[in-house]
Parts: structure tokens; C-alpha cells; sequence
């Protein structure tokens, strides 16, 4: 599971200054007079990276009064975006879409960012599933305020896709021995944690939502393919662990990065690669983080017909068991995470229909705490989340098309829901650098 998101240049500088999204929070008041009602739309902040919250509340409403909500924005394909939700004012004319239930719409019940995570496409568009941003400019987001079918407020905001000062740089196989693209948070930085992120079945090079996002949070981050694209494999099918090395050396060199603080990230199945580094390259890993894992090595994707990782030129062991924790027909597929010399940052859904991720996640729990493990080990499960999960970041407008639906969970929204309270726990993980003995 990736997320599919922008064409993004050789870099992104955006347009406002890093403690604005931060902590110099704008107020924005819009209004319009219509019919004798005064509405006033207070948004906060005004200007936001697209991994942080804005709070919307309307006032001078008329009490008890249905109201609807329209949010629009065209991405970087040019596509309509659009949500709606309906609410009832308060008695004092007012709504605050952090703590009011929509009543339908695009969404219902109470989701802070639900006017915004649940946009859409409009009917007609097609393409890429998730919403596009800009390499190098910030984002319109159109809300307009209507009552009886007439537009009575409107006000504008805008979203970014990296921080200021963040710039993104392609490396090739030629040049580097791997294909990936690196995201630098701004220079000047002291040194910080350092990712090599990657994904799952779907292969190529597409995590820049997450490079960017990690990036604009400070945390150098290199997003690699490792295989279907030129020059590598072209199905998950005996990749050398020497290939995530090589990437993680170059990684550990690079300005601004602290070589003592390296973590791989891996997403699905490349949450197998992930734990398999954490293992076999203790001196170049000093952390993992695996979203939606499984707890052994799995065989080859697709057809399943021999190893899908190999070190020193051999197999690693491998189970055709799909979905089960305890492969029987090669107990030694099974990850010996308590051999990673560091902490473990887990996730996964409690409705994953991908594969019982949570399962997988358990049982790595289990067995660290059988082998008395003393690095910090954590484990967020999500009930109602699926596969799309492992996402990670929030507040992400996307459609599932008919052939991914399996990564949803089993209620609306379930994904968007906890990778909005998962995002902060990861950055939490990532700045706390006491999870060593």
C-alpha cells in the first residue's frame, strides 16, 4: 500500500515560513450578508501543511438551523476535488467541525477533518486515486456556507505539501546504485533521525506523500524503489537485502543526518524487508517501523514460486502459508525480530482484508516479550482500520478505485480516522531517542 500523490521536481520550496504552520496560527474571517443572516467563517491556520489539522467554526448562524458545507479545490492534475456535510447550529447560531456531527454528506458523525479527508473527485474525472499536490505552491481550498440552498458565507484556505526550505532530490541506480528520491528537511537543521522508507507488493517509487511529510517534520528521508522499475526486478521476486544496505550506507553519509539514528520503514510486505534489515544490518539499523507487517517472510509476489529476499546470493527463508503467523511448512520464516537491536514501531487494522495484519503484529509483540526484549517495542492497532492504514499520513484526500477496496476498514473513514491520531505517535516515536537499554 502506497500513496500515490504528486509529480514533484527536483525540489519543493514553499511559500510560507515553517513557525507559521506551527505556531503563528492566522485567524481568517470571511463573511457575507445574505437574506439578513451575517455569517462569519473563522479558520485556523490559514496556511497549513497538509499533515496538520485547520480548525473551521461558523458564527452568527441562525439557531437550530440545518446548514450545509461544500469544500472544493482543484489538485495539480487539474481534477475537482469536492465534500459536502450537513450540520444543525447550536443554539447560539454557531458550528465547530471539531466537535459537531455531520448529519450526511460526505462523511457523518464527528471527524475534525472530515470536510477535508473525505473529498473526492467529481463525478466524470478519473485517474490517479489520491489527490495531487503542487511541487511549488500552496494549495486552494474553496468552503462556502449555505442555508435553504443559498450561499450565505464563504472563505478560503490553502494547504501545502512540504515545509519551506524542504528540497527532494532523484537518485539513480547509475549514480548511487539504487533508484530513490531523498527528501531534505531545510538546511541549517541540527543533525536528526534519518528514514529509508519503502513500500509494499505494488512496486516502483512512490512514497512522496511520506517522504515530504517526514521531511517537512524534520527527518531526512529517502524513498526507494526495489523493484518494477528499470534496471531492477520486475516483480517481488528474490530482491537482495544488500540492494536496502547499499541505500542505507549512502543514507548515513549524507548532511544533516545522525548515522546513530537510522530507521527503515516499511510498508505491507515491505514491512518483511524492514524486520529482515533490522536483523541482518544491526550496524546500519538502528530502529524499524513496519505498517500493516507480517511477522515472517513470505514467498514471491506474484505466483509464488521461490524466494522474494536473498542475502549473500541465497534465499531467505520463506513460508507459502499466506495469512498465517505460525508457517508450518517453514517454521524459519518466521522473523526473529528479537534479534533487531532497537526499537519497533508497529501498526496495523483490526478489519484488514489485505491480510490479518494485526495477527502478524501480535505475534512480533509476543515474541519479543518471550525473548524479554529491552528495546522499546509499540503497537497500534486500529479495530474498524484496513490496510490503508499503513498509509500513516493524515487528513489525505484519496478514492479507492474498485481494485483496491480490500484496503479499506470495516466503518467509513476508519483509515483516514486513525492515521490521524497514528501520525502523531510516529513523530513522538521518531524524537524520542531514549527506546535503547
Amino acid at each position: 500500500m502506497r500513496n500515490k500523490w504528486m509529480p514533484w521536481g527536483v525540489a519543493a520550496s514553499l511559500i510560507v515560513a515553517l513557525g507559521l504552520v506551527t505556531t503563528g496560527i492566522v485567524v481568517s474571517m470571511h463573511h457575507k450578508v445574505s437574506g439578513g443572516v451575517g455569517v462569519v467563517i473563522h479558520v485556523q491556520p490559514t496556511v497549513s501543511l497538509l499533515d496538520q489539522p485547520v480548525q473551521i467554526r461558523i458564527f452568527h448562524l441562525p439557531p437550530k438551523q440545518l446548514v450545509s458545507i461544500t469544500l472544493t479545490s482543484i489538485d495539480a492534475l487539474g481534477r475537482t476535488w469536492v465534500s459536502t456535510a450537513r450540520f444543525e447550529s447550536g443554539s447560539q447560531g454557531e458550528i465547530n467541525l471539531a466537535t459537531a456531527p455531520s448529519l450526511g454528506g460526505s462523511y457523518t458523525g464527528v471527524q475534525p477533518m472530515g470536510i477535508v479527508s473525505s473529498m473526492k473527485p467529481m463525478a466524470g474525472q478519473s485517474g490517479n486515486y489520491a489527490y495531487w499536490w503542487a511541487a511549488s505552491s500552496a494549495q486552494d481550498f474553496h468552503l462556502s456556507v449555505g442555508i435553504s440552498g443559498q450561499e450565505v458565507a464563504s472563505a478560503t484556505f490553502q494547504r501545502l505539501g512540504s515545509a519551506p526550505g524542504v528540497t527532494v532530490t532523484a537518485e539513480t541506480l547509475a549514480a548511487q546504485g539504487f533508484i530513490g528520491q531523498f527528501w531534505r528537511p531545510p538546511l541549517g537543521m541540527a543533525r536528526r533521525p534519518a528514514i529509508l522508507e519503502f513500500g509494499g507488493s505494488e512496486g516502483g517509487l512512490d512514497g512522496q506523500l511520506l517522504g515530504a511529510d517526514l521531511a517537512s517534520a524534520g527527518y531526512p528521508t529517502l524513498d526507494i524503489a526495489y523493484f518494477k522499475e528499470p534496471g531492477l526486478p520486475q516483480t517481488l521476486s528474490r530482491i537482495p537485502l544488500e540492494y536496502f544496505a547499499r541505500a542505507l550506507t549512502w543514507l548515513s553519509t549524507q548532511p544533516g543526518v545522525d548515522r546513530q539514528q537510522i530507521y527503515v520503514l516499511g510498508i505491507s510486505r515491505g514491512s518483511e524487508a524492514a524486520l529482515l534489515l533490522g536483523v541482518h544490518y544491526p550496524a546500519l539499523v538502528h530502529g524499524v517501523i513496519a505498517a500493516v507487517p507480517n511477522d515472517a517472510a513470505l514467498c514471491s509476489y506474484p505466483g509464488c514460486t521461490g524466494p522474494a529476499w536473498t542475502l549473500n546470493g541465497q534465499p531467505l527463508p520463506y513460508t507459502t502459508q499466506f495469512d498465517n503467523p505460525s508457517p508450518t511448512d517453514n517454521p524459519q520464516a518466521i522473523i526473529p525480530v528479537e534479534e533487531i537491536q532497537g526499537p519497533i514501531f508497529l501498526v496495523c487494522g483490526g478489519a484488514d482484508r489485505v491480510w490479518d495484519s494485526c495477527v502478524f503484529a501480535d505475534a512480533i509483540m509476543s515474541r519479543l516479550a518471550a525473548h524479554h526484549d529491552s528495546y522499546e517495542h509499540v503497537l497500534y492497532a486500529y479495530a474498524s482500520a484496513g490496510h490503508g492504514v499503513g498509509m500513516i499520513v493524515p487528513y489525505e484526500p484519496y478514492q479507492l478505485l474498485p481494485a483496491l477496496v480490500d484496503l479499506t476498514g470495516s466503518v467509513p473513514d476508519a483509515n483516514h480516522l486513525a492515521d490521524a491520531t497514528l501520525w502523531p505517535k510516529l513523530l513522538a516515536f521518531l524524537a524520542d531517542t531514549t527506546g535503547t537499554p
